[in-house]
């Protein structure tokens, strides 16, 4: 009985394989950013960012650059398709690509206009892409120039422009999943957009140790595909918020408007007044933290409307006009043009949307869809037609709930202030 054990014991090891498919991390080139761009000949251009197996260095030396080299190096291909390139890239390269560290994609703009199904398709089916990847598009530029950028504060650009998102504080869905969602839902993709900044500062180098400004990445705001995932346009920064209340997915924002010297006597006011830019006028910062949208389909012959109410709670943050904001008429008057400010932006934004994206980025097709599935039933096959001519009623109500510690400033009465 135990010679028979022995024997089995023996013999099982002869039936595993081992690890004889194991890639020594020696041996991988473990790829941090990948891009995609369209190339003249109508094929693809792949770039990718690499780290770099970094030599011993001395303690001390830290950022960008270590030891004397640059943190990453960029390899480019052209190939048919997205996988072809990345063979064709690896024929290049003394390690073998790892693309399961890859945290980044960029997609240069010319092949985000002639539609990125082509090479998401290959993304959605590799085990190895995490669906938590970040997608970017280059704004007026391509993934190659993007990638090719060393940024100081970080080792590898793939990594800044990660963490250039996430403290701007900008709500962008980013990731492939997300795009993923949106597009198989009744609106649009939306993916974030960087830019490539030139240097904006020129300096008197006077000391050694003084580095000029670089060119740099940026984030921009928002690009928005239709349906056919084609980029239809963008919405920058500035812009975008519209879009994140009008989905009841914004959390917090600063608004600044002008108040002109006429709300020192009553309260309203035109929008255009606040829009302005008058030289006479002096800002008001309020900080929302509070934001609510309600959207209501109305069915009353004809093509669908909407009556949307924008709500929202915030507090004086900053005040350069001549207002004592200890009185509560002056808040009043502050909350109104507000108010008047931001209906103003609001209807701007959405009128751009309809006539020049003629896509559905507030996702009134999915709460019809919701509400009405009935309804929906009949408006889901044209509503890219139907959207641009559909009619919002667009109303907001922001409430000023406090001045912060103080109402009245702390300075002294300036020239046309109250005491």
């Amino acid at each position: 009985m135990y010679r028979k054990m022995i024997i089995l014991f023996l013999i099982a090891p002869l039936l595993l394989t081992g690890c004889w498919d194991r890639q020594e991390l020696n041996d991988q080139a473990i790829v941090l950013g990948w891009g995609m761009d369209l190339a003249e000949d109508g094929g693809y251009l792949a770039t990718a960012n690499l780290v770099l197996p970094l030599a011993s260095k001395s303690g001390g030396q830290q950022g960008g650059e270590q030891g004397g080299r640059s943190g990453f190096m960029t390899e480019s291909a052209y190939g048919k398709n997205n996988r072809d390139a990345e063979q064709n890239m690896q024929r290049k390269l003394s390690r073998v690509l790892f693309p399961g560290h890859r945290r980044n994609i960029f997609v240069g703009e010319k092949l985000a206009e002639q539609g990125v199904f082509s090479i998401l398709d290959e993304y959605g089916r590799s085990p190895m892409v995490r669906p938590r990847t970040n997608i970017f598009v280059v704004r007026g530029g391509t993934a190659q120039e993007a990638m090719s950028l060393a940024y100081q504060l970080e080792t590898n650009p793939a990594i800044a422009v990660q963490k250039i998102q996430e403290k701007s504080g900008a709500s962008i869905s980013r990731s492939l999943l997300d795009f993923y969602i949106m597009a198989n839902g009744n609106g649009c993709g939306i993916m974030p957009a960087l830019t490539i900044l030139p240097p904006e500062v020129k300096t008197d180098k006077k000391s050694k140790n003084d580095s000029p400004p670089q060119t740099t990445l940026g984030l921009y705001g928002a690009a928005i595909f239709n349906s056919q995932l084609k980029l239809a346009g963008y919405l920058n920064y500035d812009e975008f918020w519209v879009r994140l209340w009008i989905a009841d997915q914004l959390s917090t924002r600063s608004f600044t408007t002008i108040i002109n010297s006429v709300d020192a006597d009553k309260p309203g006011g035109s929008a255009e007044d606040a829009l302005s830019g008058a030289t006479s006028g002096k800002t008001v910062t309020v900080n929302v933290d509070t934001f609510k949208s309600h959207i209501t389909p109305v069915f009353d012959g004809g093509l669908p409307r909407f009556r949307i109410l924008l709500e929202g709670k915030g507090y004086i943050e900053e005040n350069e006009s001549p207002l004592n904001l200890s009185k509560q008429e002056n808040v009043d008057k502050v909350e109104a043009r507000m108010n008047d400010y931001l209906k103003a932006r609001v209807e701007k934004v959405v009128e751009k949307v309809q006539k020049e994206f003629k896509t559905d980025v507030f996702g009134l097709g999915d709460t019809i869809h919701r509400r009405h599935p009935y309804r929906w039933k009949n408006l889901a096959a044209d509503w890219e037609t139907v959207f641009p001519e559909v009619e919002l009623d667009i109303r907001v109500k922001l409430n000023i709930t406090g001045t912060g510690i103080t109402g009245a400033s702390l300075l002294p009465a300036r020239e046309g202030g109250e005491k």
